[in-house]
């Protein structure tokens, strides 16, 4: 059915990632205020910057993952396959902009090594309908999986 196969698009700006973490301590970011915090630690260390970059990105959820490209669409920056997503979290950025942040958690194929990938969203609103996109995606694989 094509309605599953639609791709949702949200404007986001991209903040950064800290990638290749290894598996021990992607084992201690399970919950949702360790990768706060952890994402915190990182921005205060210099490791991750406060302010995202000023280019806006199209984010796309479908059922086959997360794709982020740059808004003339040229070409993907990201593809998050979606089966490499292990967390997925929505906080305000704390910066009192009324901004909040999106963060993904993705494993390689061999579960070795984790990233995580931080975008700022416009607002609660948007960040939550992301979360709730993704999760519907999640859902829907899951569901086709058993039938």
């Amino acid at each position: 059915n094509s309605a599953s196969d639609a791709c949702v698009e949200f404007r986001v700006k991209y903040v950064g990632a800290i990638e290749k973490l290894h598996f021990e301590m992607c084992r201690t970011l399970q919950k949702p205020l360790d990768l706060v915090n952890y994402i915190d630690v990182a921005q205060q260390d210099g490791k991750l910057p406060f302010v995202p970059m000023e280019e806006e990105m199209i984010l796309g959820v479908s059922k086959y993952g997360v794709k982020v490209a740059t808004a003339d669409q040229c070409g993907a920056l990201h593809r998050h396959p979606l089966y490499l997503i292990v967390h997925m979290l929505c906080y305000d950025d704390g910066l009192g902009a009324g901004k909040n942040i999106l963060a993904l958690k993705t494993t390689d194929s061999n579960q070795e090594e984790c990233n995580i990938w931080v975008y700022q969203c416009n607002g609660s609103e948007q960040a939550q309908a992301i979360c709730k996109v993704l999760s519907t995606a999640f859902d829907s694989v899951l569901t086709s999986e058993k039938s």
